[in-house]
Order: structure tokens, then C-alpha cells, then sequence
């Protein structure tokens, strides 16, 4: 990993930038496990390694996947286990807003004011890309905004959605409630890193496809790198496909 993208851990200024996005370290770390190692150190097998991978990354002593994530409780760069990865990437699901529940599908932390504000102007791209009537888009594109607002979930997105629309079957509604929802979350995180002065990001995965684990395996990437897989642009930030559930989180690069 180059210099420059290595990770900023003690810079008071800078992580004051992440908990001002992302809420107080404080409060995270209260009633949170800590997962990971902060040094370069197998989570498997506790061998120490050359330096801190990047991504993932195979154990040349046990033969194990090692994964690095960002914690959310801290904002520190640490090595897991695949299992341990998983619980991260909740974490993040979590603090994003986005839903972590298959069940449920509820949205869980704060509701971003950017985001409820950003799914209201979509009513016509909505129309366009799901083949509606304008006036039935820009409803949508409200219920969508309701729902972030008042934490409905995408089952309460897509419940409303058919309430509204009979003829909207309850796959297509769950599709639209899904990826619009990313869509006005992601671009707020977006908006509101760059505000902010946040420099980097990385790709939380939830099931992921192989586009989606492929951008994630990139690791830590600046703010406004595009993610290009097999020579299609994806953009610079989730959802990249219909129903996509990865979300963004924010890294500090080091400015060197």
C-alpha cells in the first residue's frame, strides 16, 4: 500500500473529523467487543507478519484469509478472521443507517438529514429506471424519504410503496425500497465526508456479488476513487447494482 494511504490513527484533528461524522468514540466503544489486531498479527494462528496487509490477504503461515478492516468503535485499521469481518461490516451497516437485518430490514442509528433530503429530488430518475409514470416516481421518491426519515426499514419502504401502487408487485417494490434507499444514504455519506474533509473510504459488503467483493477486496481507496470492474465505471460509491446492500466507510489517509 502506497505511503500515502496509510491509515492516520493519532492525529486529534483528523479523528475529530470522523467522530463529528460518525458519532464519539466514547459512545461507540461502550458495550462493544473489540475485534481484530491493530498489529501485524495472523488472527488465526497469532503469527507475526512482515507488515500490516492491506487487504485481504492469505496467512503464508497457516494458509487462512486474513481480512483488514476499519472499527467503527475506534476508527483503527485491524486485521480479523472472516467471521470477525462479518460483525465489523454490521457495525458499519449500523452507524451507516443501513439496514442489517434480513428479517426485519430495518434501518438502524441515525437518519442523516442529507439523505431524507437527497431521496426526495429522485422522483424522475426513479421513473426512468423502473419504467414509471413521472407522477408515480416522484411519490415513490417521497415514501422512500419518509422511511429514512422515520426508520421504517426497507420492508416499511416496500410496504408502503405497494399501498400506494397495487400494481407493483411486492420483488420490484422490495428492489426499488432497497437500492433507492442506498443510493440517497451513500450519497449523503458522500456529501457530507467531503464537507468534512474526510479523505478515504472502503466498501462494507453484505452478501456480496462478485463486483461487489471485488471492490471491497481494493481495500482503502481516496474518497473520489471510481470503482471499475472488468472496464465498466460503477461510480464512486454504492449501490452498483439493483438491490446492492454494501455501503461506504470512512478512512483518514495520511497526507504524505
Amino acid at each position: 500500500m502506497p505511503a500515502s494511504w496509510l491509515i492516520v490513527y493519532e492525529k486529534g484533528a483528523d479523528m475529530g473529523i470522523l467522530y463529528k461524522l460518525f458519532g464519539s468514540k466514547k459512545q461507540e466503544q461502550e458495550g462493544k467487543e473489540t475485534l481484530g489486531n491493530t498489529e501485524p498479527t495472523c488472527p488465526y494462528c497469532s503469527q507475526s507478519l512482515v507488515k500490516m496487509p492491506g487487504k485481504k490477504t492469505k496467512c503464508p503461515s497457516c494458509g487462512k484469509f486474513m481480512y483488514v478492516r476499519t472499527r467503527p468503535s475506534d476508527r483503527k485499521r485491524v486485521i480479523v478472521t472472516e467471521q470477525d469481518a462479518a460483525k465489523i461490516e454490521e457495525q458499519w451497516a449500523i452507524k451507516n443507517g443501513m439496514p442489517v437485518s434480513k428479517q426485519s430490514q430495518s434501518f438502524e442509528g441515525p437518519a442523516m438529514p442529507e439523505a431524507i433530503k437527497h431521496s426526495q429530488t429522485k422522483g424522475a430518475q426513479i421513473a426512468a429506471k423502473y419504467e414509471l409514470m413521472p407522477s408515480t416516481g416522484e411519490k415513490i421518491a417521497q415514501i422512500v424519504s419518509d422511511g429514512i426519515k422515520n426508520k421504517t426499514g426497507i420492508l416499511g419502504i416496500s410496504r408502503d410503496i405497494r399501498k400506494q401502487f397495487p400494481d407493483i408487485n411486492k420483488a420490484k417494490a422490495d428492489n426499488i425500497a432497497q437500492t433507492e434507499s442506498a443510493d440517497s444514504l451513500e450519497s449523503a455519506f458522500m456529501d457530507r465526508s467531503k464537507a468534512m474533509g474526510v479523505t478515504g473510504k472502503e466498501i462494507v459488503v453484505t452478501d456480496p456479488c462478485d463486483i461487489c467483493r471485488a471492490f471491497a477486496d481494493e481495500g482503502i481507496v481516496p474518497i473520489d476513487h471510481e470503482y471499475v470492474y472488468e472496464g465498466k465505471s460503477y461510480g464512486q460509491k454504492p449501490p452498483f447494482h439493483s438491490g446492492c446492500r454494501c455501503a461506504l466507510a470512512p478512512v483518514m489517509l495520511d497526507d504524505k
